[in-house]
């Protein structure tokens, strides 16, 4: 059975601070929110319309227990929440600042899109699982594809506190729906051998990365796993001192995963589900399980409330070669 999550806790109206165009797609929405829990990198919100915005779209929040949706005429407001990694957390003195790093393609992002400061959503939060980072360990690969990117950037701080040397490897279809402040004087390498501080975001906070995009206009020509294997075979690397963490296509994930696994290297992916709730009651957001104590072998578990976050070795993908070279 799910956790039971107490919606009155962690419900709450949050302000909009910023909501700041990153690249062709990609916005970067700072909420302003007060009582919010603490949590780690992994973990995410639920995001719609606050009562009484949006020509009067209602949602159920602290304020409002018996929320009603009333008519919308404008560019579409979505009926259900949308969940949406934190990309970054900061604590003020009376409230924290949260960060959501989103792509538009479709009517809930439409409607990000249009926020302004001053604003209101209804933020649910913070849900699901983290990321595991270990003690012993001191280097970290960040693989991050698309829209998975947002978990990595908090991610990487947490990892530059703990001491530990990150490399970020973030893929894209092209270098304009890449959201990242790449630094003109400081080019991704093209062939993937190295890392280097081309990215500002990931710079801040002393990690390096590998740029790959689809077609060649930013960093390495090719996928991301391929920019990874390109990069550990020059930078080898013991399976006892390496820690992976992936988030994005779930195809990219999965190759990913078998690579780590067929090298005994540790590692986490971040799954990507629509969550319906968020709190495991709608049972919508399942992820197929190896677990030894189950009738079969197997479970489903609930991506909101046992994940997002999932060690690698217990995930159930459909086949898909892993990639060649080693850590």
């Amino acid at each position: 059975m799910s956790p039971r999550i107490d919606t009155v806790d962690i419900v709450r109206v949050a302000g909009v601070a910023a909501n700041r165009k990153l690249c062709r797609e990609h916005y970067r929405l700072t909420l302003t929110a007060g009582g919010f829990r603490s949590c780690a990198p992994g973990q995410f919100v639920h995001i719609s319309p606050a009562v009484g915005t949006a020509s009067e779209y209602r949602v159920w929040d602290e304020s409002n227990r018996h929320g009603a949706l009333h008519s919308f005429d404008g560019i579409g407001v979505p009926l259900l929440r949308r969940a949406f990694s934190i990309a970054g957390l900061r604590q003020t003195a009376e409230a924290v600042e949260i960060d959501v790093i989103y792509r538009v393609v479709g009517t809930a992002t439409r409607w990000m899109a249009s926020l302004e400061p001053g604003d209101s959503v209804s933020c649910m939060g913070p849900l699901g699982n983290a990321f595991a980072i270990s003690g012993s360990k001191p280097v970290a690969w960040l693989v991050a594809g698309g829209v998975g990117l947002p978990p990595m950037l908090w991610l990487a701080e947490a990892l530059h506190r703990a001491g530990k040397r990150a490399v970020a490897f973030c893929g894209a279809r092209s270098a304009d729906l890449l959201p990242l402040t790449l630094d003109p004087d400081i080019p991704p390498a093209s062939d993937a051998q190295r890392a280097v501080a081309s990215a500002s975001e990931f710079a801040a906070v002393g990690a390096s990365v590998v740029i790959s995009t689809d077609d060649g206009t930013a960093g390495f020509h090719g996928h991301i796993g391929a920019a990874l294997s390109a990069y550990a075979r020059a930078n080898p690397a013991t399976a006892g001192d390496v820690v992976v963490y992936a988030c994005g296509p779930e195809r990219m994930m999965q190759s990913v995963a078998d690579y780590a696994i067929a090298h005994s290297v540790e590692c986490y992916v971040c799954m990507e589900r629509n969550m319906g709730c968020g709190t495991g009651m709608c049972q919508s957001c399942v992820v197929p399980l190896h677990d030894q104590t189950a009738p079969d072998a197997w479970r489903y578990a609930l991506c909101c409330t046992e994940g997002p976050v999932f060690d690698a070795r217990r995930i159930i993908w459909e086949a898909a070669p892993a990639f060649a070279g080693s850590p």
